[in-house]
């Protein structure tokens, strides 16, 4: 694991321990069916989320933007989906941040999951909604009116 994201594992251990309290979504066991490759395709992006099991505790991803016409990479972001002290932690680490933004898991069904972080700026809440298997949608949003939706499909192969 990388110093930053330990560094961001440690603080949220320390200043704010609601985070670490254990709660019914406190297992990756939950969020196991991520796991895959997924791709989105809108207008003239391709959206891409891979996720892999590293560890017992630990599933990694990769969130990556790509433009249709010259598979130009848009954006990126590495994902980190960490099992700690009875909760589930959501890590997403994007260029124009120094560090890791943590999301915990507070929701979670069969079919859905909802990590939140209401002191982040945007986004605040990501909910990813299972439609079979091979169909996810995620919400990004500040919990309120702003956001926007992603439709991702099982890419083939995976």
């Amino acid at each position: 694991m990388s110093i930053s994201y330990r560094i961001l594992l440690a603080s949220l251990l320390i200043i704010s321990p609601s985070y670490a309290a254990p709660s019914s979504c406190g297992s990756l066991d939950e969020v196991r069916w991520l796991l895959g490759d997924w791709r989105s395709e809108d207008g003239e992006k391709l959206t891409f989320e891979s996720w892999q099991q590293v560890s017992q505790k630990t599933f990694e991803g990769d969130g990556i933007v790509r433009s249709k016409t010259d598979n130009h990479v848009l954006s990126s972001e590495s994902l980190r989906l960490v099992e700690m002290s009875g909760a589930v932690f959501y890590l997403a680490k994007v260029a124009h941040n120094q560090y890791a933004v943590a999301f915990k898991l507070t929701s979670c069904s069969d079919d859905t999951l909802v990590f939140e972080n209401p002191k982040h700026d945007f986004p605040r809440r990501l909910e990813y909604q299972r439609h079979g298997t091979n169909r996810i949608v995620v919400e990004v949003s500040d919990g309120a009116a702003k956001g926007f939706q992603i439709t991702f499909v099982r890419d083939k192969g995976s």
